[in-house]
């Protein structure tokens, strides 16, 4: 029974042709679900920004919560790196006001409920037959006590803004102090609290999250805006490393993102969550997992869903916690609401792979796509209150013939027509309140595939002998 809980988106020169005409017809739909949702005025064409001033984090004297403490345990094991070189893939706003919210800590729902509102935060109804919801499945704001389990240190109405680098990070030398956000009024920030956090299974963190004051909700090119132009990277008393192929250690000190002008921002219409990096391996669950306390939605790699079909993982990285409004999970069923695969035969004919559990054949070789992983613990059916782990990472997993799998070139997120966009944590959910700006839809992804069967890409810390 369905009931209502209150308050409860090569090779060849022919085969390069075929795809670029693909993908003209794909912009062409994005840009007219642009224009509709603008029209619409969904996110977007308001100045109200509620503009809570974000407070407390890492202070000096004050120790770490001791759950924060182990995700500062330098694990990696089978870690994804997604480009030989270290860089910095993708850095921006994501998200403000939600990361503390006081009035979540209480006993009431109703009183949890307007606590988010105010804050600017989303708050879903919640659709489901099951016996109960956590509060999660309701909105995507945090609590104080919540961000100091996984953050160390409380705060209140801070943002949030992922930062995707190409390799790993050394988790003992991550510290807030390593980073400058320069806004684009001169300001220069840095962040309260940093953490892997949700990217914290062994065989990812390669994205972080850090938390402070970056900016408000008030759309670029409008009186009043603020928001992040450039990020760097810059030294400390443990400065930050990233890990590479081999286990070679890095200093990213000097690293750094952006030009100091365009903003980075997902209040800005048609910057929402993208793709940007995707790898096709063989299926592993080394690695799946982090510490124990960390684990409620573990395990949610291929086997554990799929059993022993599942032989192939296609890893998508995104730049802010895909969702289908902000705050609802996303299921494991749902890739042919999100995604396509695109691959090219021998002829150069482009392959449009767009629905599961349904047998393709590429130059007499099988694939087929299982559904999607990574998310949270497999069901025999999903509705609102499921919840998956919201990190940066999300499989495909598939089963088929080796050649099938090295014709994939690109993974495609369509955001347009019978496609639904994806939008990161500060996203409307379901029963946006009017007058509030929530962050904008994603646009038309396209994020060529590389190929790593024959090396996964991949590293272990501490390295192997």
């Amino acid at each position: 029974m369905t009931h209502q809980l209150q308050p409860s988106p090569a090779a060849s020169i022919r085969s390069r042709r075929a795809l670029r005409a693909l993908l003209v017809t794909c912009r062409a739909a994005a840009a007219a679900l642009l224009a509709a949702t603008l029209l619409s005025g969904c996110g977007s064409g308001s100045s109200n920004s509620t503009n809570r001033v974000c407070s407390g984090g890492q202070s000096p004297g004050v120790p770490p919560s001791a759950t924060y403490l182990l995700l500062k345990q330098d694990v990696l094991t089978n870690a994804d790196y997604w480009e030989n070189a270290p860089r910095v893939l993708a850095a921006g706003l994501g998200f403000t006001d939600i990361l503390g919210v006081p009035g979540l800590s209480a006993s009431d729902l109703g009183a949890q409920r307007q606590a988010v509102l105010a804050a600017g935060g989303a708050w879903n109804i919640v659709m489901t037959s099951a016996a109960s919801v956590t509060q999660r499945a309701y909105t995507s704001a945090a609590s104080p006590s919540g961000v100091a389990n996984s953050y160390g240190w409380q705060v209140q109405y801070c943002d949030g803004l992922p930062i995707e680098f190409s390799w790993p990070v050394l988790p003992s030398t991550l510290d807030a102090k390593d980073f400058r956000v320069h806004l684009n009024d001169g300001s220069v920030v840095t962040p309260r609290a940093v953490s892997i956090n949700p990217n914290l299974e062994y065989n990812e963190r390669s994205t972080v999250v850090i938390l402070g004051g970056f900016g408000n909700r008030i759309p670029p090119g409008e009186p009043g805006a603020r928001y992040p132009v450039l990020f760097e990277i810059v030294p400390d008393e443990t400065p930050l490393e990233l890990v590479g192929p081999g286990g070679q250690l890095f200093s990213a000190v000097g690293l750094t993102f952006g030009d100091g002008t365009t903003p980075r921002t997902a209040y800005e219409p048609g910057k929402g969550p993208i793709l940007v990096a995707a790898k096709l391996s063989r299926m592993s669950t080394a690695g799946e997992g982090g510490p124990a306390l960390f684990n409620t939605q573990i395990p949610n790699d291929g086997v554990a869903l799929y059993g022993p079909d599942a032989t192939y993982r296609l890893r998508v990285l995104t730049t802010g916690g895909f969702s289908p409004d902000g705050v609802r999970s996303v299921y494991p069923t749902e890739f042919s609401r999100y995604f396509r695969l695109l691959a090219v035969d021998a002829g150069g004919h482009v392959v449009a792979i767009a629905e599961a559990n349904r047998r393709y054949t590429i130059d007499g070789a099988s694939l087929t796509v299982l559904g999607l992983a990574d998310l949270g613990l497999t069901q025999d059916s999903y509705d609102d209150a499921y919840i998956e782990d919201h990190d940066n990472q999300i499989d495909i997993v598939l089963s088929g013939d080796e050649s099938a799998m090295r014709a994939i070139r690109m993974v495609e997120i369509p955001a347009a027509g019978d496609y639904s966009p994806f939008y990161n944590p500060g996203g409307p959910g379901n029963d946006p309140k009017p007058g509030t700006v929530y962050t904008e839809p994603g646009p038309l992804t396209q994020q060529p595939v590389t190929i790593a069967l024959d090396d996964p890409m991949t590293v272990d810390w501490p390295a192997a002998p």
